[in-house]
């Protein structure tokens, strides 16, 4: 039995000679020279003749310090505010800079994970750099290899894709970036909230949970922190950090939500199940979970 694929020229990114969608084409040269690419050890260098200017605006290529492998990193540069404004048009001007200065570490924590890249704003929102990255074993290299990974093993087209108004039947990053926020909960005065929460003794905590048990008002935004950073310390049996959606509140400052109710029900249904349930865990989950769906922002 034969099956129907789509065919398309070798040189086409993300797929090969077969791919299931389409993508934004490579104007490189479909077969680039097979010229060797020498780096020592900790060494690195940038390519901008194997970059096509559009979808790869620079590439760079560095090799490991213990010489066991390379990282091939294309990248390119996004107006973020450009494209915030057109998935929601109330995000403009003054209102759009001070809703980016509120919720920048959901938005770069956002792009860094889905495109495995590092993420950089130094240049301001409306020339964001994202740089995307794979990791290539050691030995010998080539141009073709280099290109070969930017465009088929990082993901740099489904940025582009994405990042052009959901070109190619793509989802459109602004509207993905817009709701992704929505489904945060930001701390108001992170800087603050997480100073004090951080240094708050567990005893401390616990006493002002205690008192929040007694009022209608959700723990204060420092508790809600020093509750994430003490979440964010329990280990599964294989010593990986159980909750690390949590432990977010306590390292940059934010919550995703969706995520969170998925490990707090799961922190509270572990406990419960437990030999002897922990009633300061208990607390703790309930606290946090009462200080989320009240929106967080209590000083």
């Amino acid at each position: 039995m034969t099956t129907s694929q789509n065919r398309q020229p070798k040189g086409i990114t993300n797929g090969g000679q077969f791919a299931s969608d389409a993508h934004a084409e490579s104007t490189l040269l479909l077969d680039p020279a097979h010229r060797a690419v020498t780096l020592a050890p900790g060494d690195g260098d940038t390519f901008p003749e194997l970059a096509d200017g559009e979808v790869i605006e620079t590439l760079n290529v560095s090799r490991s310090d213990d010489g066991f492998g390379y990282w091939v990193s294309p990248a390119k540069t996004i107006n973020l505010k450009g494209l915030i404004t057109d998935a929601d048009p109330r995000l403009h001007g003054q209102t759009l800079d001070d809703w980016l200065e509120r919720n920048s570490p959901v938005i770069e924590d956002f792009l860094a994970e889905r495109y495995d890249a590092d993420v950089t704003t130094d240049e301001g929102w409306d020339e964001v750099s994202v740089e995307c990255t794979a990791q290539l074993p050691d030995g010998p290299l080539t141009e073709a290899q280099v290109v070969d990974a930017a465009w088929n093993w990082t993901k740099v087209v489904q940025l582009h894709n994405e990042s052009d108004h959901g070109s190619f039947r793509s989802v459109n990053l602004g509207r993905l970036i817009v709701e992704r926020v929505q489904d945060a909960t930001v701390l108001t005065n992170p800087y603050a909230a997480r100073s004090a929460g951080l240094h708050l003794s567990a005893d401390e905590m616990d006493g002002m949970i205690e008192e929040s048990r007694g009022s209608s008002r959700p723990v204060t935004d420092a508790t809600a922190v020093a509750i994430a950073r003490e979440l964010n310390r329990i280990r599964t049996s294989r010593g990986v950090i159980a909750y690390p959606a949590v432990g977010r509140l306590a390292s940059r400052g934010y919550l995703d939500n969706t995520a969170v109710d998925l490990e707090l029900s799961r922190a509270s249904a572990a406990n419960q199940q437990s030999v002897s349930p922990d009633r300061k865990l208990a607390a703790r989950i309930e606290a946090m979970q009462s200080w989320m769906s009240d929106g967080g922002s209590h000083a």
